[in-house]
């Protein structure tokens, strides 16, 4: 096991480029740092960005803390690369989505969130690569998700959302999902329109992911991940929908983040708890449990290869896991 401190504040997502190359790491700090897997014991990384520099940005004085507040301050709230490994695409409480060229951390272009309160929380690519979702806001505001295409100055879309802060959301086969405070998952059409399909939860939704797939979908909600097989399609052109939920119990405090390893055999989860969890995605077993002793836990990534765990502290930590050991 390899931990850094990288971060003053909360490590709040960590994911690796689909080519394995590159590590990306941002924080409660507004930093967005991008690394070298094999090199994270040097502590350097390859690039690293203010990525959430809402004074520069805006104009602001220095002494002018009103915006900031507003925002709950600078925070990169979610990464993601894009398939081609190429871009890499963050949101934060500055209420945009920014574009990054993944090998030198140039900015490539922005998307603004049109309107709603509060920040962008979380993002997610399409499958081809063509398509982009972002939502966020408060909580207790309804909140729209919007969509936009993968390209500069692309326009903006929206459709109604959720009742509540939106802060999950990711790609399947045939579309996109939405976890919300509202505790519901709705399926959505890149081309917008109603949600084909909802899921009611007991709590919170802090974690949504697809296995490679797009066979099974997995949620976490208060100290619990479900995941429910998608069913075939009953006729042509008509999408999946989830069958029964099983649930994964074993974290004793709340599930902060899931992600399936690329064979889609095994789901990983991290938690307030303080562990990662490794479970076989089948039958709900815990396979592997790792305490890496550096406070509660709040997001974790496979590598491509399957065999490595990178994930996020509260605290600002960062580190990799090798499942062989």
């Amino acid at each position: 096991m390899i931990v850094i401190k990288p971060h003053a504040k909360c490590v709040s997502v960590v994911c690796f480029s689909p080519d394995g190359a590159r590590l990306a790491s941002g924080g409660y700090d507004g930093y967005l740092k991008v690394w070298a897997p094999t090199e994270l014991h040097k502590g350097v990384p390859l690039w690293e960005a203010d990525a959430e520099d809402v004074d520069n940005k805006l104009g602001l004085d220095d002494d002018d803390d009103v915006f900031e507040l507003l925002l709950d301050g600078p925070c990169v709230t979610h990464a993601q690369f894009t398939p081609d490994s190429k871009l890499l695409i963050t949101s934060g409480w500055e209420m945009h989505v920014r574009v990054w060229d993944a090998r030198n951390g140039k900015q490539k272009w922005d998307v603004v969130k049109p309107y709603g309160w509060g920040g962008v929380g979380t993002v997610t690519v399409s499958r081809d690569g063509k398509h982009l979702a972002f939502a966020g806001g408060q909580m207790g505001a309804a909140e729209r998700v919007f969509i936009t295409d993968a390209k500069k100055d692309a326009p903006v879309r929206s459709v109604r959302g959720h009742d509540n802060a939106c802060g999950a959301l990711a790609s399947g086969p045939d579309g996109f999902v939405s976890g919300s405070a509202d505790k519901h998952v709705r399926f959505w059409k890149w081309a917008g329109g109603p949600p084909y399909h909802t899921l009611a939860l007991r709590g919170v939704v802090r974690g949504l992911m697809f296995d490679p797939e797009g066979t099974r979908l997995a949620a976490s909600g208060g100290a619990v991940v479900m995941v429910w097989d998608m069913l075939p399609p009953a006729r042509t052109g008509a999408r999946r929908k989830p069958g029964k939920a099983r649930h994964f119990r074993g974290h004793t405090d709340q599930v902060q983040s899931i992600d399936f390893a690329p064979d889609g055999r095994t789901l990983a989860s991290a938690a307030h708890d303080g562990t990662v969890r490794v479970w076989d995605a089948a039958s709900g077993k815990e396979v592997r449990a790792f305490a890496p002793g550096v406070g509660p836990l709040h997001h974790v990534a496979f590598a491509p290869d399957g065999l490595t765990l990178a994930f996020g502290s509260e605290n600002g930590h960062l580190g990799l896991l090798d499942l062989g050991d």
